[in-house]
């Protein structure tokens, strides 16, 4: 059975097109420019606009389903006019291309913010009436014009569903999208502040299975709401700060301040042509603090969604993964270690303290070295942590930095040294690396060891993973016989 998704490079497009190569359809892909989603999967791609029906119903010929997922997405008013046009316009082409090739049915993902009117009932399901007057935003008004488009094609004897998605977040997220873009800005530190507020938030697998039983089971003309579970932005920014291992933004900004600020958003992103994190309508749905229930989707499509922070923790795991952020692997932290280094520390202030202002000559200068120490090593050793870029590990301690070319590692191995800062746990890791042609080391802590030891593998040229240490490999690439024939 050949199907066809529209949309398909995109967050949602790329997953589905996974779901429904490994449940073995056959996939017709529409695309544009941008492939790289599809890069290593069976699927026909053919170039198509949903602003062009005749490129449409060539791509629909001979199709059994449609998966409409193409679209515009934006935050601003001023995209209004570009939102009608794709969201509306597009998705009444898709319906008219699917009654003139006879497509079976139609499956439209729409959106939760074609429903979400501020102050609404809690929670919101189907059976809420909506007032597109009353929609907070242009593109949540596009999004209502298209399932009305679709709704429509319904009464002229399409068979299409509905679905609507809430803010979606997973894995595969190539461009990126909005969502991932901000979860990249905070491991980046580019998120100064939180506001307070919350949404739902729906894992794109699950979205992508929902999808597909709504095209095996939905019922004709019905809208199904995919949700996942609510999340405030407090739980969002602690699950961040642990999977990234950037530290969380400390200042809430009040909402009446915020909502001032993004008074004046909309002029500095058409300005500047920055990618825009929030509006006044944005900060609307943040505050609404409505939750969604999936509860028709369960009982008629078997939709089970995972909850939503579950899905974050696996969109920052896939970002990683990808190289679109750079993990700070904090140092693991043994009692024991952290209160001798405190005494350590204490017993030098103290001492240096004493002999400062009572001793005289040769013992005041002690009293000057007990305090340098003192603050030299706290300062060296807090806070510890370690990151791997493409060329290089660095290790941070305090104003410090050690940095050290992958290549030039030799080995990554466990040891008990009981010396050699930066490092607070027993657990240690000695890194021997070459270095002006000697052999040096330095010893680290990674709290998530295995997880740090699997990314080095991934990243350093020659190091493979025995058991529980990283030795550099000896081999000498073999030159590819055929491929040389070929040359």
């Amino acid at each position: 059975m050949t199907v066809v998704v529209t949309g398909a490079t995109g967050h949602v497009g790329a997953n589905l097109v996974r779901a429904l190569v490994e449940a073995g359809e056959d996939v017709r892909a529409i695309v544009r420019d941008y492939i790289k989603p599809l890069e290593g999967l069976k699927v026909e791609q053919v170039k198509a606009d949903i602003l062009s029906l005749d490129s449409l119903n060539q791509a629909f010929s001979g199709a059994e389903i449609v998966y409409h997922l193409a679209g515009y997405i934006s935050i601003l008013e001023y995209h209004a006019p570009d939102l009608n046009k794709v969201n509306a316009e597009g998705t009444r082409n898709v319906v008219k291309a699917c009654l003139d090739c006879k497509v079976k049915r139609l499956i439209y993902t729409s959106s939760i913010e074609a429903l979400m009117q501020p102050g609404g009932p809690d929670p919101i399901d189907e059976t809420d009436p909506t007032d597109p007057t009353k929609l907070p935003s242009a593109y949540s008004r596009s999004k209502w014009a298209a399932s009305l488009e679709v709704l429509e094609g319904v009464k002229n004897g399409l068979d299409a569903v509905i679905v609507h998605p809430t803010a979606v977040v997973g894995p595969n997220d190539f461009k990126p999208s909005l969502l991932g873009q901000t979860f990249i800005e905070f491991a980046h530190r580019k998120l100064p502040a939180f506001v307070p507020g919350g949404f739902d938030f729906v894992d794109v697998r699950d979205l992508a299975s929902g999808i597909i039983a709504a095209a095996k089971k939905g019922r004709r003309g019905e809208r199904y709401l995919l949700s996942g579970s609510f999340v405030d932005l407090p739980s969002l920014a602690t699950v961040l700060e642990e999977s990234t291992g950037t530290a969380r933004p400390r200042m809430i900004v009040p909402l009446w301040l915020a909502k001032f600020a993004a008074r004046f958003t909309p002029l500095y992103y058409r300005n500047s042509k920055a990618r825009p994190r929030f509006t006044i309508q944005s900060l609307k749905l943040l505050n609404d603090g409505r939750q969604v229930s999936c509860a028709k989707a369960k009982t008629e499509l078997d939709y089970n969604p995972r909850p939503g922070l579950d899905a974050v923790k696996a969109a920052v795991d896939w970002f990683i993964e990808n190289n679109y952020i750079r993990k700070i692997y904090r140092s693991k932290k043994d009692p024991g270690i952290v209160i001798l280094v405190a005494m350590f520390v204490l017993v030098c202030l103290a001492g240096g303290i004493f002999e400062l202002f009572n001793a005289a000559g040769w013992s005041k200068l002690f009293g000057v070295a007990g305090l340098l120490v003192g603050i030299l090593y706290f300062w060296i050793s807090w806070p510890v942590a370690y990151e791997i870029t493409s060329e290089m590990l660095l290790v941070r301690g305090g104003p410090f930095r050690w940095k050290i070319p992958l290549d030039s590692i030799k080995e990554v191995s466990p040891s008990r040294t009981p010396i050699s800062a930066p490092a607070w746990s027993w657990k240690r890791l000695q890194v021997r690396y070459t270095k002006n042609n000697k052999t040096a080391f330095v010893l680290i802590s990674p709290k998530d060891r295995q997880a740090f030891m699997n990314k080095l593998a991934q990243v350093a040229p020659g190091l493979e993973l025995h058991d529980n240490r990283l030795v550099k490999s000896m081999k000498k690439p073999v030159a590819d016989k055929q491929g040389a024939s070929d040359g």
